[in-house]
């Protein structure tokens, strides 16, 4: 008997609409996995930040002293002055990380903070009618100005806890401003986030500001549509705004912390570049532009009603944004919280018939089969990318001194150690406690102005801005010479002012320096009285010296600490021979 064919099923029948349905629920499972992959990569950056080893290194420390450092660590210019540290708490779950889950574990968890980041911005979209679709693809944009912020270090910490801090608002005004419905009792966990981020990174300062901008507006809606009568959500949102406050003293310095913050508020030192404004030609410019500018188009295209404290709040951290390119990451933040809503109304009006049902529609078989196959290589690609991202913390030697502290490391190489302040803390993790350095990553924390000034005196000269204290005299680079009797000086070469520096040196007849070691990448020098005059226990002689040693393309896992095999070799046959000698 032949088969008898089966009747298409009609267009508008109900079995038509529940295949439909089904077809495109699973669908909207596969694009929305995409979407999400696609959020996640750029949450799995893994370029190393200069200030990671010292980090790690710092919170260290701590575990192994069993109490927190007071005063500079590893300096030789800075011995005795006070050191407030803002970033106590990060650097011990740094160290923790470390030794229990490994470097991989720790990029691995960094992913997974980004995406519990978007994951909340997409639940409160959806829990207010955002569809899922919508809310993703307003995430992707999102994410893309999250990226650069997205290294392993502190600041991933205020990111966390700024998510915290928004979700109570929210949760607190969750039908504001149409309903005007008040969940105070959702503002009490505010204090207890400021406890935490106080003691874990410094942009507690930026969240202070907007959290307590945001409950002002709040008072002045409030205030204008009630007046007196509303005194009671007044008192209390005056409460936890004074309660967030006074949970920033909850820290090891107390008031000092603050008294810190006063006397560096002038704190946005123009010789580090995430101080400087997002310019063309930055990667961080174009995303940053297209947030806010589509931004700006939603809130106009809107029909939702506009919540006016959420847009002065928005407009105060882009201008700050604008000024200063590392407050980008607060703008992304706010703007996934509180745009999606109306990302949705706007893109609801460019359909022309806005109020009718889109009509129902099934794929032929061969179409269906086409659309997986793309998601499904899709996800593939884009999880073969996430995992090699993920799996690979790469430490460059054209970036990084990697051969010159091996050098110094095989030779004995030790003392006080001049080096720019983006490989110190490389310095610090491979040569502590032989070596201590003259000015770090950690900056006007526990370094005296004057440091500072002798740094970049050397490192940029009169080149770019620079904010130098009052009565620190012209500037000079050769300072650095004689500032706290350095016995080595660790050049990066791309640095052209310290380099004509050296070079002048080296010209000199009575120069004080000799060079120890150079490559394309870094110059090592040495004070020629300790290791130029064979009586002394420090000569280096001429024939282990390196000129221009031609370094290779590769790279190294972080965190490229030396191999010590050569030194441990050296000392034991040290050893051996004083016990000979006994």
């Amino acid at each position: 008997m032949e088969a008898v064919a089966q009747p298409p099923v009609p267009p508008h029948s109900a079995d038509f609409a529940v295949a439909a349905r089904k077809h495109y629920r699973l669908l909207k499972i596969g694009v929305l996995a995409l979407m999400a992959l696609a959020c996640a990569i750029p949450f799995s950056l893994n370029l190393v930040d200069p200030d990671l080893w010292g980090h790690v290194r710092y919170g260290q420390d701590w575990l192994a002293a069993g109490q927190m450092p007071r005063t500079a660590t590893h300096t030789y210019t800075a011995v005795g002055y006070p050191w407030v540290n803002h970033e106590n708490a990060a650097e011990l779950l740094l160290a923790i990380a470390y030794e229990h889950i490994g470097v991989y574990g720790m990029l691995v968890a960094k992913c997974a903070l980004g995406m519990c980041i978007v994951a909340a911005m997409a639940w409160l979209a959806i829990r207010k009618g955002v569809p899922a679709l919508a809310a993703w693809t307003w995430l992707l944009l999102v994410s893309a100005n999250l990226q650069a912020f997205f290294p392993m270090r502190p600041q991933l910490l205020s990111f966390a806890l700024c998510t915290m801090a928004l979700v109570c608002l929210d949760r607190a005004f969750p039908t504001w401003p149409e309903g005007r419905q008040l969940k105070l009792r959702r503002l009490w966990p505010l204090p207890l986030v400021f406890v935490a981020w106080v003691n874990s990174h410094g942009g507690f300062v930026a969240g202070l500001c907007i959290v307590g901008t945001l409950l002002l507006g709040r008072m002045a809606e409030i205030f204008l549509r009630d007046g007196w009568k509303a005194w009671r959500p007044l008192i209390h949102l005056a409460t936890i705004g004074l309660l967030c406050l006074a949970a920033t003293l909850v820290n090891p310095y107390g008031l000092g912390m603050h008294q810190w913050l006063w006397h560096s508020w002038g704190g946005a030192p123009p010789e580090i570049t995430e101080w400087a404004p997002p310019l063309p030609g930055k990667p961080v410019f174009w995303p940053f532009v297209t947030l806010v500018g589509v931004s700006a188009a939603c809130l106009v295209a809107t029909r939702r009603q506009r919540d006016w404290t959420h847009i002065v709040v928005l407009a105060l951290v882009a201008w700050q944004a604008s000024l200063h390119l590392r407050h980008i990451a607060f703008v992304a933040l706010l703007c996934g919280f509180w745009v999606p809503v109306h990302w949705h109304s706007a893109l609801r009006r460019l359909r022309p018939d806005r109020d009718e049902p889109l009509p129902i529609m099934l794929p032929s078989p061969w179409m269906r089969r086409l659309m997986a196959a793309a998601i499904l290589a899709g996800i593939v690609l884009q999880s073969d990318v996430l995992a090699r991202r993920l799996s690979d913390l790469p430490v460059l030697r054209s970036q990084y001194p990697v051969d010159a502290l091996q050098f110094m490391v095989d030779h004995g190489l030790e003392g006080r150690l001049a080096v720019a302040f983006n490989w110190a803390q490389y310095a610090i993790a491979a040569l502590a406690p032989d070596v201590t350095v003259g000015f770090d990553g950690r900056f006007d924390t526990c370094y005296p102005q004057e440091a500072i000034d002798v740094h970049f005196d050397f490192l940029l000269g009169d080149s770019g801005p620079r904010e130098r204290r009052p009565g620190a005299g012209p500037i000079d680079g050769r300072r650095i010479l004689e500032y706290g009797r350095p016995d080595l000086l660790l050049v990066q070469r791309c640095y052209r002012d310290a380099t004509r520096i050296m070079q002048q040196e080296s010209a000199r007849e009575a120069s004080d320096w000799t060079l120890l070691y150079s490559d394309s990448v870094a110059e090592l020098w040495g004070r020629r009285n300790k290791y130029d005059e064979p009586s002394s226990p420090d000569y280096f002689p001429p024939e282990q010296r390196v000129r221009d040693r031609r370094l290779l393309e590769a790279r190294f896992q972080w965190p490229a600490l030396p191999d010590r095999s050569l030194a441990d070799e050296r000392e034991r046959a040290a050893n051996s021979g004083q016990l000979s000698g006994l």
